[in-house]
């Protein structure tokens, strides 16, 4: 029995063993992947013993008798990993998949859907994936700060080469800029940061398209600039290489790639940057300039643009470039009281009732409706007042609610259409409103852009506020308390509104004083009260709490003052209107050329500091607008 049992062992000792076929691809089932203890482990071994063939190094016992073994040197069995658990098949190795122009690194799959190489999505920008292993995409690995810019390596931006231009050091970082400081806080509102449409619309348009590129690559550097950072140079070359790159998509034999969503929004963005080029410190890079007018044309060609297709309504494949025209243009009407440069009534039927989600209802006060009706104001004004307060619901669940269902490029943009609709009320009825309409819908414009706009800080002065704030004075001044004595409540919230747009204004001084005459006569005497009343009315507590609380502060040292200017005293509550102060309101021309000069005073100190960028933090076309305002006159 022993004898046999030896012979046996011996037959066995002396039997080959198999020669496994060495294997460069290890085919797992993508379904069984996370849930089979044994393929984690073969993957697991799979890779190990590759690397150990690649690299001899190993911690295993066994590893110094193998590189002294010349035998351990065979391909046919070093790294081979077990094959009683490994499918054998004879497919070949899987072709890679098609890139669709949104993945920048190949996906191996099997045709019987074995997974071999999977990609992530980058967990920065959400946009690029990552190499295998890693949880950054090549280009967030690239921008990383810890990286001395001379020492990046730019082939990992674009490894595969489908980006729209060449990117070097210097355009790296200007994308860095983009990404981190621009894109982020693009939407006023969007205190949190939630919206990510400039990262996949706006900058994943620029990523096939190289004139949206280099227009993107001249706000960045134009933004940096502003910043202390950037140069002239770097703004004029991304300028020009965007001009002959929207030129020549004007010019090809597809009529549809010239009024392509990148080439609208390229030439968006030399808009804003040729507004902003004729701020006094950047007017020397454009003295020897052949065609000084390139605002005109770019502006002349984004009407022409949009008209060709369609309208800015029918511009609904590109989000925030939407947003951006309709932001720009309600901006020049508001600082000059015109109509909008471009046509938003056919976005503003559409957009009318805001975009609300299913099951979400404004909770809107009806108080100031009342008094709306008892002072007799038009029912086509009460409607804006109603759709104010629906404005007005939308940023007080907004703002305190971090899981809010509100998608806050709806609430801009809803602002906006709103801001364009009381400006055509002003426009359609200024021959036969009274003074309390005229103030009111004034009141409803500056308090729309007050609560909706970039500007965080009570106590800045801004400068598309200079206007309307002098219009509302000379309306208010045309009133008597007799007219306001079915709704003081009205009175006391536009005066407050007035207030809090003038400051740093020269009606500042003018509002402090009627809104103290105004608490005094309503027997308000804390900003608490203060606070009480507007809210009765409709009031954003995120973005005027805080402004309300310093004007109280200003009428307490009012009234410390020992003395005080009696022309002031012309207001709302005077016990009867003089007759110049009624035909004064009756006869200003609101667009007369002789309001520059005051406007031009009272901005020229302060465009250096970013004043406004309606519903954009950090994008240019905020020193644009304050260009446009400050380098021509105001048209009739």
């Amino acid at each position: 029995m022993t004898s046999q049992r030896e012979a046996s062992k011996g037959k066995q000792r002396s039997t080959p063993s198999a020669v496994p076929i060495q294997q460069d691809f290890l085919f797992v089932d993508a379904s069984k992947a996370k849930s089979s203890r044994q393929g984690r482990r073969n993957a697991r071994s799979f890779v190990m013993q590759k690397a150990r063939r690649e690299n001899p190094w190993s911690t295993s016992k066994h590893a110094a008798k193998q590189r002294k073994s010349p035998e351990s040197t065979s391909p046919a069995t070093v790294g081979t990993p077990d094959l009683s658990h490994t499918p054998i098949t004879s497919t070949p190795s899987p072709p890679r998949a098609p890139n669709n122009g949104a993945d920048f690194f190949p996906q191996f799959v099997d045709p019987n859907h074995y997974l071999v190489v999977k990609q992530e999505i980058c967990s920065d920008c959400q946009i690029f994936l990552c190499r295998p292993g890693q949880t950054l995409c090549p280009r967030c690995l690239l921008l990383r700060p810890p990286i001395p810019a001379e020492d990046l390596d730019n082939s990992l931006f674009d490894p595969f080469g489908t980006v729209s231009v060449n990117i070097d050091g210097r355009m790296s970082e200007l994308l860095d800029h983009f990404v981190t400081e621009m894109a982020p806080t693009t939407i006023a509102i969007d205190i949190r940061r939630k919206s990510n449409l400039m990262r996949l619309d706006w900058f994943g348009t620029a990523m096939s398209n190289p004139g949206f590129m280099h227009s993107l690559l001249c706000t960045a550097a134009l933004h940096q600039y502003f910043t202390g950072r950037g140069d002239v140079d770097t703004i004029l070359f991304h300028r020009a290489e965007a001009i002959a790159a929207i030129n020549a998509a004007i010019s090809s034999p597809d009529p549809n790639l010239g009024i392509s969503d990148a080439n609208i929004g390229a030439v968006f963005n030399l808009l804003s940057v040729e507004e902003s080029l004729f701020l006094p410190e950047l007017l020397p890079a454009r003295s020897h300039e052949e065609q000084p007018n390139q605002r005109e044309i770019h502006l002349n060609g984004l009407r022409r643009m949009v008209q060709l297709r369609g309208g800015l309504g029918a511009i609904n494949s590109n989000r925030i470039l939407q947003a951006f025209i309709l932001w720009h243009s309600t901006a020049h009407a508001i600082a000059s009281f015109q109509t909008p440069y471009l046509s938003t009534i056919d976005y503003i039927s559409p957009a009318w009732i805001p975009r609300h989600p299913l099951g979400y209802q404004p909770e809107i006060s009806s108080h100031l409706l009342n008094y709306c009706r008892q002072a007799r104001i038009r029912e086509s004004l009460t409607v804006l007042v109603e759709s104010t307060l629906i404005l007005i619901a939308d940023l007080n669940a907004w703002f305190p609610d971090p899981d809010s269902p509100l998608d806050p490029l709806d609430i801009q943009n809803y602002s906006c259409v709103l801001e364009c609709m009381l400006l055509n009320w002003i426009r359609d009825n200024g021959h036969i409103i009274n003074p309390i309409e005229d103030a009111l819908c004034v009141a409803l414009l500056i308090f729309t852009v007050r609560t909706t706009e970039a500007l965080t800080r009570g106590t800045e002065r801004h400068f598309l506020h200079f206007l309307p704030s002098r219009r509302l004075e000379k309306a208010l001044s045309a009133t008597s308390r007799g007219e306001w004595a079915f709704c003081p409540d009205l009175l006391f919230w536009i005066l407050a509104i007035g207030a809090i747009s003038a400051e740093g204004s020269e009606q500042a001084s003018w509002f402090v004083y009627q809104t103290s005459l105004a608490c005094a006569e309503f027997g308000i005497q804390s900003a608490a009260e203060m606070l009480g009343r507007l809210h009765l009315c409709g009031w954003v507590s995120f973005k005027l709490d805080e402004a309300v609380c310093h004007l109280w502060e200003r009428i307490v040292n009012l009234r410390l003052e020992p003395y005080s200017d009696n022309s002031i005293t012309v207001g709302p509550l005077q016990f009867q209107v003089s007759e110049p102060d009624l035909t004064d309101w009756q006869n200003v021309d609101w667009l007369a050329s002789s309001n520059e000069t005051q406007m031009h005073e009272d901005m020229s100190t302060s465009a250096d500091q970013g004043l406004y960028d309606f519903g954009s933090s950090s994008y240019p076309l905020l020193h644009g607008i304050i260009a446009r305002v400050l380098s021509e006159p105001i048209r009739r």
